[in-house]
């Protein structure tokens, strides 16, 4: 069961995340600054408490156990977690675990020792979780290619259902209070209880041979694994059927505009599917995501004074503009042309909203990797199969429109 603590420490964690990210890249306003501190700080204190019990808890194990497992030889190490004479401090652990995993990775357990072997975790089902300065690295990455992922609120979790939970708010009114009213929230009822975290998955396949050259295959891992889970993220967020997977960011949208020309782009749509939004907060925040042939037609379209509405950035790393607010690709939504016999109205290629908002993903955080050797010995390599747990649904639905051609 996980210290309450912990889930305390990674809410605050998120929120000053969330804030972070908020303002990346521009002036940071004092207050927001100081709320960010705020959550750092708490979770701080949360996690030193939980390390505090920790090494109060291992210190009593320690005395309660009989002398002869005690470390008699005055050295600076003692039987651990590692094994006998293992390294003591937090970062020779962490390199420790480290070298133990890409040791697992190249050459497998058999050729592991029991040190090792120690300092390698699994989960239930018996795989290997990999180690989290590697992981890190892998789910940094996975951050920095996605959009969808950098726009919604990310939730950490360390269960396979996260309750989101339900606030209902009253509009509040002058004079006296009915009690006895029902609540309900003005800016939208969150239209979910819970977020379901599903596998995905991915399989590395490395020859024998590349396994000695260590640095090259931590590389080539990180990289190329980062980047499919983005674009298997991207695709499931956008257009996911809750079926062993995420919802699309369009389940239970409500808030639509119908093309007035079919498959056809024009402004006038693009600028109702902004105001079909009726919450102006949700409204003045939004972004609009659309599919790589939707953005082909955003980009040739002008206004009555002959400039185009679709402007590209001129600077790395921001995004381009339509109608004065940040459009993003995403090609998970559905195409304009996916199907030219299809009814006129039914293809969201085309999305407007506060997607922080909006949209939520509950994620592990957490990668294990099971290492396959004679399902793929005859083609003279190694499979590594990767699993990360990811889910996402849209909690508040008002604060999003889809434009169906």
């Amino acid at each position: 069961m996980t210290h309450p603590f912990l889930e305390q420490a990674a809410q605050h964690l998120a929120q000053a995340r969330a804030i972070n990210d908020e303002f990346e890249g521009k002036a940071m306003p004092a207050e927001a600054g100081t709320q960010m501190k705020a959550h750092l700080a708490q979770a701080s204190t949360l996690r030193d408490r939980v390390s505090a019990e920790a090494e109060l808890k291992a210190n009593e194990a320690w005395l309660s156990e009989p002398q002869y497992k005690h470390d008699m030889t005055g050295g600076g190490s003692v039987a651990d977690e590692f094994g006998h004479g293992a390294p003591l401090l937090a970062s020779e652990k962490k390199a420790f675990a480290h070298e133990a995993f890409m040791t697992f990775v190249r050459k497998g357990a058999d050729s592991m020792s029991r040190e090792q072997k120690a300092a390698l975790v699994e989960n239930s089902d018996g795989q290997k979780l990999v180690p989290t300065d590697y992981a890190g690295t892998i789910l940094k990455d996975v951050s920095r290619d996605a959009v969808i992922r950098n726009l919604a609120t990310v939730r950490p979790t360390t269960s396979n259902l996260v309750d989101i939970g339900n606030i209902s708010i009253s509009q509040p009114g002058w004079g006296k209070l009915e009690t006895g009213a029902t609540a309900t929230d003005p800016m939208g009822t969150p239209n979910k209880d819970t977020i379901t975290v599903h596998n995905l998955n991915a399989l590395v396949l490395l020859g024998v041979d590349e396994l000695d050259d260590a640095d090259n295959i931590e590389s080539i891992i990180r990289t190329e694994l980062s980047a499919k889970f983005a674009e298997a993220e991207d695709d499931a967020f956008a257009g996911g059927s809750g079926t062993a997977m995420p919802w699309a960011i369009t389940h239970g949208v409500t808030q639509t505009v119908t093309a007035a020309a079919g498959e056809t782009l024009v402004a006038d749509d693009l600028t109702r599917l902004k105001y079909a939004v009726k919450n102006a907060k949700f409204r003045n925040a939004g972004v609009y995501l659309g599919h790589t042939s939707a953005e082909e037609s955003v980009a040739l379209l002008k206004g009555s004074d002959g400039h185009y509405l679709w402007r590209m950035s001129m600077r790395d790393g921001e995004p381009a503009t339509l109608l004065g607010r940040p459009w993003y690709t995403v090609d998970g939504l559905e195409a304009m042309d996916a199907d030219e016999d299809e009814t006129v109205g039914t293809n969201a290629s085309v999305v407007y909203g506060d997607i922080r908002s909006g949209y939520m993903v509950a994620d592990r955080r957490q990668l294990t990797v099971q290492r396959l050797v004679e399902r793929y010995a005859e083609t003279g390599k190694v499979g590594l199969l990767f699993r990360h747990r990811v889910g996402g649904d849209v909690v508040r639905p008002l604060a999003l429109a889809k434009l169906l051609l």
